[in-house]
C-alpha cells in the first residue's frame, strides 16, 4: 500500500500515529477545563467589558448584564457560558474515550489553545454593543429564543453540529473495535453520509456558537472560514494519508460515499 507518510507534512504524521499519550491526554483536559473559569469570569466581572474598551469597542450596559440566572448571568449570557461548557466536555470525552491516536503534548496544547482562543473570542463578541447578539429586553429563557430568532437558530446549529460530531466518532470507533473490520474505513452511519462528517459537524458547531454570541453574520463568516479550510487544506491531507494508506479499498470508499465534508452538499 506503500508509505502512508511519503509527501505528507511531519506534524501530519506524528498526529496519525497509534497509541496513548497519557501527558498528552491530561494536558488537554486541563486546558479545556481551563477554559471554562476563564469563560465565566470574562462574562461575570467587568474583565470582559474593560478589553473591550481596550480595544476601542463599546460595551453593552450594565442592565444588559445584569443576573437573572442561579449561575449570576442573564439568560443570554448563561446560554454563551453553556456553549463553553458543550464544546470542553464533547472535546474532553473524544479526547480521553474516542480518540485512538497519540495526542502528543505539543499537538494537544496547540489545540486546546485555538479552541480557547475561539471561544474567548466569541465571550468578548457577545459583550461588545456592535456584535452582541443579546436581545434588550430578555429577562427570561423564554424571552430570549422567541425576541431574537438569530440566538435560537445559533442554537440549534450549535446542538445540531456538536452532537453530529460526537456521534459519528462513536459510531466509527465501535466499527473499528469490531475485528471482522479489521483494516477498513468506516462507512457506516453517519459516516456514510460524508467522508469527513465530523469536520462538517465542527464546522457546523462552531457556526452555530459564533451566531448565537454575535449574529448570523458573523456565524456564517465563520461556517465559511471552517469549511474552506477544511476543504481545501485538512481533508486534502487526510484523504492524500488514507489513499496511500488504504490503496484500492479508499477508492471504493470514494465511490460508495462521494460527499467529502456535509452530506448531499459537498
Amino acid at each position: 500500500m506503500g508509505n502512508s507518510q511519503q509527501d505528507l507534512p511531519a506534524w501530519f504524521a506524528e498526529t496519525r500515529k497509534k497509541g496513548v499519550s497519557e501527558a498528552g491526554n491530561a494536558l488537554f483536559t486541563i486546558l479545556r477545563l481551563s477554559d471554562l473559569p476563564l469563560q465565566y469570569y470574562l462574562l461575570s466581572s467587568e474583565l470582559g467589558l474593560n478589553i473591550v474598551r481596550k480595544l476601542g469597542g463599546t460595551t453593552i450596559s450594565n442592565a444588559v448584564t445584569s443576573p437573572a440566572t442561579s449561575i449570576g448571568l442573564s439568560p443570554y449570557h448563561t446560554l454563551v457560558f453553556g456553549l463553553a461548557i458543550g464544546s470542553a466536555a464533547k472535546q474532553i470525552y473524544w479526547c480521553l474515550r474516542v480518540s485512538d491516536s497519540k495526542f502528543e503534548p505539543g499537538f494537544s496544547s496547540m489545540i486546546a489553545a485555538y479552541n480557547t482562543f475561539l471561544n474567548t473570542l466569541n465571550t468578548l463578541l457577545s459583550l461588545w454593543a456592535m456584535t452582541s447578539n443579546r436581545p434588550m429586553i430578555a429577562d427570561t429563557w423564554g424571552e430570549l429564543f422567541t425576541s431574537r430568532s438569530s440566538v435560537a437558530f445559533g442554537a440549534a446549529l450549535y446542538g445540531l453540529g456538536l452532537c453530529t460530531e460526537w456521534w459519528c466518532e462513536v459510531q466509527r470507533k465501535r466499527f473499528k473495535q469490531d475485528p471482522a473490520n479489521k483494516g477498513k474505513l468506516c462507512t457506516e452511519g453517519l459516516f456514510g453520509l460524508a467522508r469527513n462528517i465530523n469536520y462538517g459537524g465542527y464546522t457546523l458547531w462552531r457556526a452555530g456558537y459564533s451566531t448565537v454570541c454575535a449574529g448570523l453574520p458573523l456565524g456564517m463568516g465563520v461556517f465559511v472560514f471552517l469549511a474552506g479550510d477544511f476543504s481545501q487544506r485538512a481533508i486534502p491531507l487526510m484523504e492524500m494519508y488514507l489513499s496511500k494508506k488504504y490503496g484500492r479499498h479508499w477508492e471504493e470508499v470514494k465511490q460508495k460515499v462521494p460527499q467529502k465534508l456535509f452530506p448531499y452538499v459537498y
